[in-house]
């Protein structure tokens, strides 16, 4: 027999993926030029891989969190940087405490 899926665990699974996709739609906002196909791409994968799997995705988000900061710093829009920094915290904290970040190397 199959496992029992309770709305609340339903509701918690598409809770992570809305949050991640959110997180990485806030990321690619506004000017990051070259970027914004590679966020995308990522929230297009986040929105179709079973949360069982959204790990193997957490360290690209994190990479591109990295890559869309020093853009805006290269951009020399400070404003921009501390908006993208703030969302970039937020994701590592979102992914930190929906246990996604993959297990750590001994």
């Amino acid at each position: 027999m199959g496992a029992v899926r309770s709305p609340e665990r339903l509701l918690t699974q598409q809770y992570i993926v809305g949050e991640f996709s959110l997180l990485l739609a806030e990321l690619g906002a506004g000017r990051v030029g070259a970027l914004r196909g590679r966020v995308d791409s990522l929230r297009h994968r986040v929105e179709h891989t079973p949360v069982p799997s959204l790990s193997c995705l957490v360290p690209e988000a994190l990479d591109l969190a990295d890559a869309v900061c020093w853009t805006a710093l290269a951009q020399g829009d400070a404003d921009d940087f501390r908006r993208r920094s703030r969302t970039a915290a937020a994701l590592a904290e979102f992914a930190a405490g929906a246990d996604l970040l993959p297990p750590r190397a001994p």
